[in-house]
C-alpha cells in the first residue's frame, strides 16, 4: 500500500509539472503582444533564412501534403541545406518562445537535433529545426552553443539567430510555419522579394515548385 501511494504521489507531481508547462505556453500565447515592435496582424512579409545563396549546398525537399511530389513523401515544411557555420537569419520578427533538443534514439542516423521556436503573433509560430545529421551527442551540444538567442529574446527579421553545424551529408534546417496549430503551404507568408529569392535558389538546383498540395 505504501508503494502504491508513493507511485501515485510521483504521478501527481509529474502530471502537475506537465500541466504547469502546458499552462505556461498556453498563457503565453493568449497574452502575446508584439506592441509597436513590428506589424503582427498578418504574416505576409517573410524572408529566407540564409544570408547568401552560396551558403546553400542543395535543395531536396519543399512542402508537400502528399507522396506525389518530387521527393516522394509528405513533408510539411522547407528544408534549407546549409554549409557549416553559415549564418541562420530570422525569417520573421518575433519572440523566442522555446529552445529544445530531441534524441531520436540509438541507431537513428539523424539522432540529435535542436529547435528554436519563434512566435510571430498569437496564432503564428515559426520553427527552425537544426539537424546536423549526427549520432554524437557532443555535436548536439555544439549546435546548441552556436545559437545566438535565448528564450524571451525579441528578434528582428534578418537578424542572426544562430550558426549552423554541418556534420554529415544530409545536414539541414527544417523550417516550418504553424498557424492555429496546423501547417500549410508557406508561400502565402513570404514577401514578394523573399519568395522570388527562394524560388530562384530552388531552381538553381531543381525545376520544382515550392509546394505540392494533397487531394482535398
Amino acid at each position: 500500500m505504501g508503494k502504491l501511494k508513493a507511485i501515485l504521489i510521483i504521478l501527481l507531481i509529474v502530471g502537475a509539472g506537465f500541466g504547469a508547462t502546458a499552462l505556461y505556453f498556453f498563457w503565453g500565447r493568449i497574452t502575446f503582444n508584439a506592441g509597436d515592435r513590428y506589424s503582427s496582424d498578418h504574416l505576409n512579409y517573410m524572408d529566407v533564412i540564409y544570408e547568401n545563396r552560396s551558403d546553400i549546398y542543395a535543395f531536396n525537399e519543399g512542402y508537400s501534403d502528399t507522396d506525389s511530389c518530387p521527393w516522394g513523401f509528405k513533408h510539411q515544411g522547407i528544408d534549407y541545406f546549409l554549409l557549416n557555420n553559415s549564418k541562420v537569419l530570422a525569417a520573421t520578427p518575433g519572440k523566442v518562445e522555446k529552445i529544445e533538443w530531441t534524441d531520436n534514439g540509438e541507431g537513428v542516423e539523424n539522432r540529435f537535433y535542436a529547435r528554436i521556436w519563434i512566435r510571430f503573433n498569437k496564432t503564428v509560430e515559426i520553427g527552425y529545426n537544426f539537424e546536423p545529421w549526427t549520432q554524437n551527442e557532443a555535436d548536439k551540444d555544439k549546435q546548441l552553443a552556436m545559437f545566438k538567442v535565448q528564450v524571451g529574446d525579441w528578434v528582428e527579421i534578418g537578424e542572426e539567430i544562430a550558426r549552423f553545424l554541418y556534420v554529415n551529408e544530409g545536414a539541414h534546417i527544417h523550417f516550418d510555419v504553424i498557424e492555429g496549430g496546423g501547417r500549410s503551404c508557406p508561400q502565402k507568408y513570404f514577401s514578394t522579394a523573399g519568395y522570388t529569392e527562394l524560388m530562384e535558389m530552388i531552381h538553381s538546383y531543381q525545376s520544382w515548385d515550392l509546394c505540392y498540395p494533397g487531394d482535398d
